[in-house]
C-alpha cells in the first residue's frame, strides 16, 4: 500500500459542542466548515495536522473508545517557541477547562512544558526544546 502524506487523528467525546468551545478557546482553528453536529475538527501545527472530535454515538463509534483515565491511547506533543509561549498556554488550558497533569517546569532533559488532558480526558503536553 501507497499510503498519502495527510494523515489525521480521531478520538471519542462525550459532547461535541463542549470539545468545539474547549480547543476554540485555546485557539485553535476549526477544520472547515463543519456541517456534522456530532464532530468538532480542528488543524494543529504549521502543517494542519487534523484532529477529528466524534461525539458518542456516531457513526465512528465501533472503532474509537472514549478517553482512558488510567492510559493513553496517544499523546500530542505540540511544540511551543518560548518559555512565555508555555506560560500563557497553560493559564489558557486552565481557563478553558483543560486539566493540567504536570505542572508547568524543566524535566530531566531540560525541555520546559507541562501536560494537560482536554474535559473528555485526551492528553496533549507542550514542550519548549530549547537545548536541542
Amino acid at each position: 500500500m501507497n499510503t498519502k502524506q495527510k494523515i489525521w487523528a480521531n478520538f471519542s467525546v462525550k459532547d461535541a459542542k463542549r470539545t468545539d468551545q474547549f480547543y476554540t478557546q485555546l485557539g485553535f482553528i476549526r477544520n472547515g466548515t463543519n456541517k456534522y453536529p456530532k464532530l468538532a475538527s480542528f488543524l494543529f501545527g504549521e502543517d494542519g495536522f487534523v484532529i477529528h472530535f466524534f461525539e458518542q454515538g456516531s457513526t465512528i463509534d465501533e472503532f474509537l473508545m472514549p478517553g482512558s483515565k488510567d492510559n493513553s491511547e496517544i499523546i500530542f506533543t505540540l511544540s511551543a517557541e518560548t518559555e512565555e509561549e508555555v506560560n500563557e498556554f497553560a493559564n489558557k488550558v486552565r481557563n478553558a477547562g483543560g486539566n493540567i497533569i504536570k505542572q508547568v517546569e524543566r524535566d530531566r532533559a531540560n525541555y520546559y512544558g507541562f501536560a494537560f488532558t482536554d474535559p473528555d480526558g485526551h492528553k496533549f503536553n507542550v514542550l519548549l526544546m530549547d537545548n536541542m
